[in-house]
C-alpha cells in the first residue's frame, strides 16, 4: 500500500507544479483556487486507492475471515460519498455472516451508514450553515454538491442538541430571566408560538454604545407543554446556580400567564414588565379622548406607586370614553391595572432595562419569522433547538448527524419532546434526588423565607408532581 500512496503523492506533486509553470505566479489567487482544486480531486482519488486497498487486504485474510464466520458474497460493489473534499468513490466487498446477515465490512471499518450518501462530518457543517440562513444558501456556501431538500432532511433528522448547564463559579446575588416568544407561520397556515427564555446576570453597560447581556443562557421550547417547558428553565436554573445565595430574580416579561407561572417556581422572585409592552399599552391608553393630558399623571402615579391616584384616573380616562370605544378602552386599562406592580418595577432605576423584543428578534426570529417562510412542525421543532444550541455557542458535530428517521420514530420522538428535553430532565431529576435525600425536619425547623411563593414544602409538592407520571 505504501507504493500505491507514494504514487498518487507524486502525482499531485506534479500536476501543482505543471500547472504553476502553465499558468505562472501573475495572479497568485486565482493560481492559489485552481491549485485547491487539485488538491481536493488528487486527495479524493488518495482516499479512493487507500480505501480499495483496505478492501482488499481484508478480502485476502481467509484464513481470518473463515474463522470469524464471514464469507464474501460480492466484489467491487460500487459506492459514492459526499464529503467537504468532493465526492469520494470506492468499491467494496459484500460479506455474508454465520448469523446470516450481510455487510460492508469497510463501510463499518470507516463509519459510513447504510444509505447515507453524504458524509456525517458534511451534514454537520451544512447543518451548522442552516442556523443562520436558508437551506438553499447552505448548501451553496457548504460547496457541496446536495439540493437545499437534502439539508432540510438532515436538520429534521438531528439529534438533541442543547447547550451543557455547568455551575458557575460565583452565584451573583441578582438573576434576570427575560422571557418572551415568537409567532411563527405553519405550512398548514397556522401560527405557532415558540417561547423562549433567557437567563442572565444582568446587563453590562460599561460600553455606551452597545450593551451585552452578562453569560446569558437561552432556552427555547416549541412543542412543549407550558409546565414541563418551565420545568426546564428551573432544572437549569437550578443547575447553573446556588440560589441560596441569590437574593432577587426578576423575570421579566409582558405579563403573559406562563410568564407569571414561571415567576412562582422561584422563592424571591418578581415580575418586571418589559418596556416595550408598558410603552406600548401606555401610548394606546393616550390616544383615547381627554387622555392625553393625563398621561404625564398616570405616569408619575405609576412610578410612585400611588395606586388611589393611578386608579382614579384610568377611571376618570375609561368614563369620557364614548359606548364605541369603552370596550377597547377597558382591555387597556385592565392590562395596565393587573400589571402595576411590575411596571412600577420597569420604572425603578435600580432594575436594568429589559431586552426581551431584541432577544427574540435576535434568537428566532432572524431565522424563523423575519423572511417570508412557512415551517413544518417538525422542521420548526428542529430549527429552534438548533438556532438556540448555536446562539448558546454550541456547534453541530458528526455524532449528532442522524442518516434518517422512519415517520414512526419522527413521530415518537415529537411526543416524547412534550415533556422537554432529556438533557435538561436528567439535571431536573438529580435535584429531585437531592430533594428526596434531604433532612426535610431540619428543613421545617430553619426559619421561613420571608418573600415569594417557595418554601419547603412547596418543594416536596412540586417535586412529588414531577414524579406522578411514573409513580
Amino acid at each position: 500500500m505504501e507504493n500505491i500512496i507514494a504514487q498518487q503523492l507524486v502525482k499531485m506533486q506534479g500536476e501543482i507544479l505543471e500547472k504553476i509553470q502553465e499558468d505562472g505566479l501573475g495572479n497568485i489567487g486565482e493560481t492559489a483556487e485552481v491549485l485547491f482544486q487539485i488538491i481536493k480531486e488528487s486527495t479524493c482519488e488518495l482516499l479512493q486507492v487507500i480505501l480499495e486497498a483496505t478492501d482488499t487486504a481484508i478480502a485476502e485474510a481467509k484464513a481470518e475471515r473463515k474463522a470469524s464466520g464471514l464469507r464474501i458474497k460480492e466484489r467491487n460493489v460500487k459506492r459514492n460519498l459526499e464529503t467537504s473534499l468532493g465526492e469520494i468513490t470506492y468499491r467494496r466487498t459484500y460479506y455474508e455472516t454465520a448469523e446470516g446477515e450481510y455487510v460492508y465490512l469497510l463501510d463499518h471499518l470507516i463509519g459510513v451508514e447504510p444509505y447515507e450518501r453524504v458524509s456525517k462530518a458534511l451534514c454537520a457543517k451544512l447543518v451548522n450553515l442552516a442556523a443562520e440562513m436558508s437551506y438553499g444558501k447552505s448548501a451553496k456556501l457548504g460547496e457541496a454538491d446536495v439540493s437545499r431538500q437534502t439539508v432540510s432532511n438532515k436538520v429534521n433528522a438531528l439529534r438533541e442538541v442543547v447547550q451543557d448547564v455547568e455551575r458557575v463559579k460565583e452565584t451573583p446575588e441578582e438573576l434576570h430571566l427575560f422571557a418572551d416568544e415568537d409567532h411563527v407561520h405553519l405550512k398548514d397556515g397556522r401560527n405557532a408560538i415558540v417561547p423562549l427564555v433567557t437567563i442572565s446576570e444582568g446587563i453590562d453597560t460599561s460600553n455606551p454604545k452597545r450593551h451585552w447581556l452578562v453569560n446569558p443562557l437561552h432556552i427555547a421550547g416549541y412543542g412543549m407543554e407550558t409546565e414541563a417547558f418551565n420545568d426546564q428553565v428551573e432544572a437549569c436554573v437550578y443547575e447553573r446556580y446556588d440560589l441560596d445565595k441569590v437574593k432577587r430574580i426578576y423575570i421579566h416579561g409582558d405579563g403573559a400567564g406562563r410568564i407569571v407561572a414561571l415567576g412562582e417556581r422561584f422563592p424571591n422572585a418578581e415580575h418586571v414588565l418589559d418596556g416595550f409592552h408598558l410603552e406600548k399599552y401606555l401610548k394606546k391608553l393616550g390616544h383615547y379622548n381627554d387622555a392625553a393630558q393625563r398621561m404625564g399623571a398616570i405616569r408619575v402615579a405609576l412610578r410612585d406607586g400611588n395606586w388611589k391616584t393611578y386608579k382614579k384616573l384610568l377611571e376618570t380616562i375609561y368614563t369620557l370614553q364614548t359606548e364605541k370605544d369603552r370596550e377597547n378602552c377597558k382591555k387597556v386599562i385592565l392590562y395596565l391595572w393587573n400589571n402595576r406592580q411590575a411596571a412600577q418595577l420597569r420604572c425603578s432605576p435600580e432594575i436594568c432595562g429589559s431586552c426581551t423584543e431584541s432577544l427574540i428578534s435576535h434568537i428566532l426570529s432572524e431565522r424563523l419569522s423575519r423572511t417570508p417562510m412557512a415551517w413544518s412542525e417538525r422542521g420548526l421543532e428542529k430549527m429552534a433547538m438548533l438556532v438556540v444550541f448555536r446562539k448558546n455557542g454550541g456547534r453541530v458535530t458528526a455524532r449528532d448527524i442522524r442518516v434518517s428517521l422512519t415517520r414512526e420514530e419522527q413521530d415518537s420522538e415529537a411526543l416524547l419532546r412534550r415533556e422537554g428535553w432529556n438533557k435538561y430532565n436528567s439535571y431536573m431529576n438529580r435535584q429531585i434526588d437531592l430533594i428526596l435525600s434531604t433532612d426535610w425536619p431540619a428543613a421545617f425547623e430553619k426559619q421561613h423565607v420571608p418573600f415569594g411563593k417557595v418554601d419547603a414544602s412547596f418543594v416536596i409538592r412540586k417535586a412529588f408532581g414531577s414524579l406522578r407520571a411514573a409513580i
